[in-house]
């Protein structure tokens, strides 16, 4: 967060064409957030303002939180045998079975992606290969957090002591009314420092000649881990997604009218 207003950088400075720029950008949507898109706004000269006159630039800054509502988690299973063959059909099964309970718990099929499949050797003090180990991993998309733990639950059951869960993470899948509540604090913000500004000068804040919007930090997935196996103690997973924050920082350049 930034300080007080009166705290804040501001600065009186010659700027160009009278142009108005909006940056606008979009939400998260699907489990990641989506590209920035933005638009320009060309007005008309006023007799009050010529591309020589004095401005008054300032930089303003919007904070909003937002609860996520969406929980990827990671799991998958892992298996050991001394054959290889048997180490991997034993894991197929497994991880079948995984998937199919997340399916029947109401995961969607295009929220469920596999993220990782390794077969591998074990190996002794003296490298010598004593089996094989076959893992596959996968990360779903539950957007149902009161049914996340169950989800969860239900999916481990399958694998027993093979289930391995690797972690979780929040998001938000819309951010785009979080993005445009930030973007008018930091209007709002931005307004108030040039008429400080203006006062404390002993001049007259004008009309906007630009609007720029200088960064949007929309929040990341946040994630946390889980090593190791999932055991029957680990049931009833509680689930608390907590909250995020989302900042907007724009420049407004205004003109100084007499």
């Amino acid at each position: 967060m930034r300080g007080p207003i009166g705290n804040r950088p501001g600065k009186i400075a010659i700027t160009g064409a009278v142009v108005i720029a909006a940056a606008g950008i979009a939400g998260c949507g699907g489990g990641s957030s989506k590209p920035a898109a933005s638009a320009a706004l060309t007005a008309a000269t006023t007799p009050a303002a010529s591309a020589n006159s004095p401005t008054i630039n300032v930089a303003g800054h919007g904070d909003v939180e937002g609860t996520p509502d969406v929980m990827t988690v990671t799991m998958g299973v892992q298996t050991s045998d001394p054959s290889a063959q048997a180490a991997l059909q034993r894991n197929n099964e497994h991880a079948a079975a995984l998937i199919a309970a997340l399916k029947k718990q109401g995961v969607a099929a295009k929220d469920i992606q596999t993220v990782d499949l390794n077969v591998s050797p074990n190996f002794d003090k003296n490298f010598h290969v004593t089996g094989y180990s076959a893992s596959n991993t996968v990360s779903a998309k539950l957007r149902d957090l009161s049914k996340a733990g169950e989800v969860i639950d239900a999916a481990a059951l399958t694998a027993g002591e093979d289930v391995r869960l690797q972690g979780v993470s929040f998001s938000i899948d819309n951010t785009s009314a979080l993005v445009a509540q930030a973007r008018a604090d930091a209007i709002k913000d931005a307004l108030a420092q040039g008429k400080q500004l203006a006062g404390a000068a002993g001049v007259k804040l004008g009309s906007i000649r630009t609007i720029d919007d200088t960064g949007t930090q929309v929040p990341q997935p946040q994630a946390f881990g889980y090593s190791g196996a999932l055991r029957e103690q680990a049931a009833n997973v509680p689930v608390e997604p907590g909250s995020q924050q989302l900042s907007v920082d724009v420049v407004v350049v205004f003109d100084i009218t007499s």
